[in-house]
């Protein structure tokens, strides 16, 4: 699978339903290279299996670059080999400890989201490295990311982190590929069908 690819799938199933889905452009064969279109605006209100009470709190564009911003770092993480072949561990999640000074709370998560809580975290401290804000707690909950904070964000801050929610139900916990929620046991998480078949086994 292609960088392109696999961020096309991912931004397929964030969106799906979404009415401008049908014009999306992905091109690129690099992180450096990847490129992504699509209308702005707000998505519908029914999108990757999520139905928000009026509308999503986050604008298209805003989960495109986070799409983008992810896949970049996933890409560059594992160069020269593919994510698929070099997945995040513990320890890169842990390492976000040291990367971004407001990673004040524990990862109460698998690793397969540390490119997506790095994305997250960069572009939080872009907008708003001035600004008095912090995590409460960041965890897994019903198969999906929850991260809790309070202090002064900006409308955006707000956007990035209900983005980073909505995306978590669409990337493996486990390993960072794309996924999708599943039930099991009255268990539910986010995997990828690898990780769902190791679970059933």
């Amino acid at each position: 699978m292609t960088i392109a690819t696999e961020t096309r799938t991912l931004i397929e199933a964030t969106l799906d339903g979404d009415s401008e889905l049908a014009k999306l452009t992905v091109a690129g064969s690099s992180p450096e290279m990847l490129a992504v279109h699509i209308a702005p605006g707000r998505p519908n209100r029914a999108i990757g299996g999520t139905t928000y009470h009026r509308r999503p709190p986050f604008r298209r564009e805003t989960i495109i670059e986070l799409v983008v911003r992810m896949q970049r770092l996933r890409w560059q993480r594992a160069a020269p080999l593919t994510p698929l072949a070099m997945p995040p561990v513990e320890a890169d999640l842990q390492a976000l400890h040291q990367k971004h000074k407001r990673a004040t709370v524990g990862f109460e998560c698998l690793p397969g989201w540390t490119d997506l809580l790095d994305a997250a975290f960069t572009w939080l401290d872009e907008i708003a490295s001035d600004r008095q804000w912090a995590p409460d707690q960041i965890k897994e909950k019903y198969g999906t990311l929850r991260f809790y904070w309070h202090g002064d964000l900006p409308d955006l801050g707000d956007a990035i982190i209900s983005a980073a929610e909505h995306l978590s139900g669409h990337v493996c916990e486990a390993c960072g590929a794309p996924g999708s929620e599943q039930s099991a046991n009255g268990w539910r998480s986010t995997t990828c069908p690898d990780h769902r078949r190791r679970r059933l086994s």
